[in-house]
């Protein structure tokens, strides 16, 4: 079990850099909260967004790999995987792997949404998204979050 986030505001940056990464992944963590708590003690916005954004970044490119190798073989035992996890994911996937064969890599830009911006990242793998690409338009969508929430905490206070 993951701590609540005002724990792991005591961890600083390393831990932003741990929940983001997490939530990057398939594990839902609130890293929002923890940046929240972060700016709210005065912590650098630049700092906590940036690491915010590598980590969830690094967390998405674990999902994408997973894609990739999905695509080259193992890929029958990651759709019964996606559909034994739950019965709604093998749609969102779906739909996921048409924007990206519309839209292309800068669909990516929606892999910061919640719910689907996993199912985008999986897709990106599974449907042969180049690399430096998928990076690109990953970190601009994940980063331009952790901006906004940023931006809206540094307001409100």
């Amino acid at each position: 079990m993951i701590p609540d986030p005002s724990t792991l505001s005591a961890w600083g940056l390393p831990g932003l850099f741990l929940v983001a990464m997490l939530a990057g992944s398939i594990v839902p963590v609130p890293s929002e909260a923890l940046l929240v708590a972060l700016l709210s003690g005065g912590v650098s916005p630049v700092a906590a967004v940036t690491v915010a954004t590598v980590g969830n970044v690094l967390g998405a490119l674990s999902l994408y790999l997973l894609g990739r190798w999905g695509a080259h073989g193992g890929g029958g035992r990651l759709e019964r995987w996606i559909a034994r996890r739950t019965a709604r994911e093998a749609p969102r996937l779906e739909r996921a792997r048409q924007w990206l064969r519309r839209w292309g890599a800068p669909a990516l830009v929606l892999s910061w949404l919640p719910v689907v911006g996993d199912a985008f990242v999986l897709a990106a793998g599974l449907v042969g998204v180049r690399g430096a690409p998928f990076l690109v338009f990953t970190t601009l969508g994940k980063g331009l979050r952790y901006v906004f929430v940023a931006v809206s905490t540094l307001t409100a206070l």
